[in-house]
């Protein structure tokens, strides 16, 4: 297993070399990808291999020249479906992608589930401070529309989240508190 998880991981640390996070820190993007490993086996307690090395690869097709058939000789088939499964279509603008996200959420799979939740549990903790309140207000709510399609996955992803949301200085309607509503 932990070879497997490794693999994955190096594999796309390498697709995602000259990616960076948004915001001003800026942080290589392959943390966000072992963030959503360490909440998969940490908080959620998943062990299946083929789940975890789709976390870690889930935005690899989508952001990366890395194919879907170079991602099948690599990882196989259940891995490449995980994968494409939470994969946009770039093709859409952005609030056709949202909505095809949260349509496709209704049907997919525990494990699907399990990768979107773990993916925004990690990006609500990182919103961008530059972006705007509305931006901001906007990304919160439509983040919380696909991850309650997710809650029933991981009832600890789903805590989680919801820590990282106060934590995040956010409100449960997805506006901002002022600093002094933070503790």
């Amino acid at each position: 297993m932990m070879s497997d998880v490794f693999r994955a991981l190096s594999f796309a640390a390498e697709a995602h070399k000259d990616q960076r996070r948004k915001g001003a820190g800026g942080s290589p993007y392959v943390n966000h990808l072992i963030e959503c490993a360490a909440l998969m086996t940490g908080v959620a307690k998943i062990d299946n291999t083929l789940v975890i090395q789709a976390a870690i690869l889930h935005d690899i097709l989508e952001d990366t020249s890395v194919t879907e058939d170079q991602l099948l000789a690599l990882f196989g088939e259940k891995v490449v479906e995980y994968v494409k499964a939470v994969t946009d279509d770039k093709r859409l603008n952005l609030a056709e992608r949202r909505a095809a996200q949260i349509t496709h959420l209704k049907s997919a799979s525990n494990a699907v589930k399990l990768i979107k939740l773990a993916d925004h549990c990690s990006n609500i903790a990182s919103i961008p401070a530059d972006w705007s309140k509305e931006r901001i207000e906007s990304y919160i709510s439509w983040s919380r529309n696909v991850v309650s399609l997710c809650f029933a996955a991981s009832p600890e992803l789903a805590e989680e989240y919801e820590k990282r949301i106060v934590h995040s200085g956010q409100t449960s309607n997805g506006t901002t508190k002022t600093q002094s509503h933070i503790k």
